[in-house]
């Protein structure tokens, strides 16, 4: 009887040390959002919106969600660059990918940077969602933070990322840029 429950109470702390463990991985540590608008078209708007959570592993992983409206129908590329700057959208540098190795050149080092993601898919109504996950930076402190000392911006190109599968050819990341967002700390 005894040893039964002993085996009991082992049983409950491990389910609560389970649950916590399971808690502890899938909370929020930081969260930003960008709002997208047209380098030069004004019709073109949007929002991105970054959550910052842990994994079972203790790994830093941002969910990204993306709506934007008033793009051509067809993929365009999307990227995190690398200066927090709109004005003009060619301010925002080259894409995001700090460290020795980095190598911010559009067609360099593709797709390789840290800052590149999937492409977003437009409607023929001009409306585009993308919903990804990437562990390639990070919203909190540290050396993959987009909250460097000159922060960082979401651009969207007029063309779709081919990832440069025959190595740096002009235009291969995307083209020109048709959209810009500031990525800010949520408050």
């Amino acid at each position: 009887m005894k040893v039964q429950s002993i085996c009991a109470g082992l049983i409950v702390v491990a389910g609560l040390i389970s649950v916590s463990a399971s808690a502890a991985q899938n909370q929020v540590s930081a969260r930003a959002t960008a709002e997208i608008i047209g380098c030069t078209d004004p019709a073109i708007s949007g929002t991105a919106r970054l959550i910052e959570r842990r994994s079972a592993n203790g790994i830093k992983v941002i969910d990204v969600r993306l709506f934007v409206q008033g793009l051509p129908e067809g993929r365009h590329a999307v990227h995190i660059h690398e200066v927090a700057s709109c004005q003009p959208c060619a301010a925002a540098g080259g894409h995001f990918d700090p460290g020795p190795n980095g190598n911010s050149s559009p067609d360099g080092n593709h797709p390789f940077h840290l800052g590149d993601l999937i492409n977003v898919v437009v409607t023929p109504s001009g409306r585009g969602r993308l919903r990804t996950k990437t562990t390639r930076f990070t919203l909190s402190p540290g050396p993959l933070s987009l909250f460097d000392s000159d922060g960082s911006v979401f651009i969207i190109h007029a063309d779709p990322d081919t990832f440069c599968p025959a190595g740096p050819v002009p235009g291969c990341a995307g083209g020109a840029r048709v959209a810009c967002g500031i990525v800010e700390p949520d408050r």
